[in-house]
């Protein structure tokens, strides 16, 4: 059994609902993330935290099979071995098998390198992601001034350097990015493009998420609200200021 594709973006861009939605298909089937295939080989990985760490849940594995796993020079051997031992899959019917890791846009070109699988990259719009994070930074609004001055500039970082792997994905035929205001606006028509790129018939049923996981993704069905609610409990002060200390990502921003 081996890897089929890859689904990354910018934490906290949709990813999850990107695989959520993926893992509705009967035979399609994934563990929360990997990361691997930020290392230069699978003999790394066992002391990569934290994306080591979580593989016991994540995929439902011992530590003794993750060393295993990594005990091999080839990324393509690292994930049969994976799939093999994988509680998650052994109960399955799954055949098709992805690995969702976001992380894995800030360093796009070096990924494909390792496999050159379909990859499917997520973004949302700089405000939205604002809100997500200002959310698990659990600060009260009386302090949202104050988190967003501390917060921006590391944020300015990591973006730039996913930008990067956006624009990489932008210009390679193996690589679709999709937008998770797409997915909330136009769901049948994204979501069923998103399936076709990597090779899997799409139903229509597929968008009630009857298989979810984990709980990153809010309810069972795809949300308007999840790309729109930036606009009410974000402050219009803030709104503005990303618009403005985040200008240089002016692909990310969604004409609402």
């Amino acid at each position: 059994m081996n890897l089929k594709f890859i689904v990354c973006g910018l934490e906290h861009s949709g990813t999850t609902m990107v695989s959520d939605l993926f893992r509705e298909h009967p035979f399609t089937e994934s563990g929360f993330e990997c990361g691997v295939l930020l290392c230069q080989s699978p003999r790394e990985f066992k002391s990569f935290h934290p994306y080591c760490d979580h593989m016991e849940v994540g995929w439902g594995i011992t530590k003794d099979d993750l060393n295993e796993c990594c005990d091999t020079d080839h990324f393509a051997e690292f994930f049969s071995r994976l799939f093999s031992k994988s509680n998650i899959l052994s109960d399955s019917t799954s055949q098709i098998i992805f690995d969702k890791t976001p992380r894995y846009i800030t360093d796009l070109k070096s990924v494909k390198s390792k496999l050159n699988l379909p990859t499917i990259a997520v973004i949302k719009d700089p405000r939205s992601l604002t809100l997500s994070d200002f959310k698990r930074s659990k600060k009260t609004y009386e302090e949202i001034d104050e988190w967003y001055e501390s917060w921006k500039q590391s944020k300015i970082s990591y973006m730039r350097s996913g930008y990067i792997g956006y624009q990489y994905a932008w210009n390679d035929n193996s690589c679709l990015v999709i937008r998770l205001e797409d997915i909330c606006f136009n769901a049948k028509a994204t979501v069923k493009s998103m399936f076709e790129f990597v090779g899997l018939e799409f139903k229509s049923k597929y968008l009630d998420l009857k298989h979810k996981r984990f709980d990153n993704t809010f309810g069972t069905s795809i949300s308007v609200n999840s790309c729109m609610r930036f606009m009410e409990e974000l402050p219009k002060h803030i709104q503005s200021k990303v618009e403005n200390d985040f200008s240089e990502f002016e692909h990310w921003f969604y004409p609402f």
